[in-house]
């Protein structure tokens, strides 16, 4: 019955993507940016950096939290286990795909790249001085919103990170009806 609920839940959420995509990217991107900042100060960094694409407008993985943003808490950074970290098969291997490609560029004396922003080698970095990922907390364990390649180097050598976590939790901010509001303009 649960997985039933849930299913529907994502049905929904995929229904309302258009809709969830124009509210958040295009008509009040630079508005919920405040209000999220209202809600969550000592979160400044990870918000900046979500919405740091070409348009001032955040990054995919963000909209369900901000369309759900009645029911998630942000807090953070703290530290995370890289044991806690749940990554799907998936992205685990794409990110081997990567990290074995970028060993054999290095080797073969070509540019080479793993990290988007970074140039760092991913075989020598210093776990404590990246960027903190972003995580959703689910019963003990935390899936990856943003961060996967960091989150599958710290997974694949035992380390650490920093990371902001997203909880599912009831949140009464004033700013929560101030973002439904403008979902519901939106219908």
């Amino acid at each position: 019955m649960i997985k039933l609920l849930n299913l529907l839940k994502e049905d929904a959420f995929l229904d309302n993507f258009s809709k969830i995509d124009k509210i958040i990217t295009k008509d009040h991107s630079n508005e919920i940016y405040k209000l999220l900042l209202g809600m969550f100060p000592s979160a400044k960094e990870v918000i900046d950096y979500q919405y740091n694409d070409e348009a001032g407008q955040p990054f995919a993985e963000w909209r369900r939290v901000i369309y759900e943003i009645d029911n998630h808490i942000l807090s953070g950074p703290t530290t995370i286990d890289s044991k806690k970290i749940d990554l799907d098969s998936e992205t685990i291997a794409d990110r081997q795909a990567k990290y074995d490609q970028y060993i054999k560029d290095k080797e073969a004396g070509k540019p080479a790249k793993y990290f988007r922003d970074n140039n760092a080698d991913p075989r020598t970095i210093d776990y404590t001085k990246l960027p903190p990922i972003t995580v959703l907390e689910t019963g003990g364990t935390y899936e990856v919103i943003d961060g996967a390649h960091r989150a599958f180097l710290a997974k694949m050598n035992n380390k650490s990170l920093k990371a902001y976590v997203w909880k599912k939790q009831k949140n009464t901010h004033p700013n929560v009806a101030k973002i439904k509001a403008l979902f519901e303009k939106a219908k």
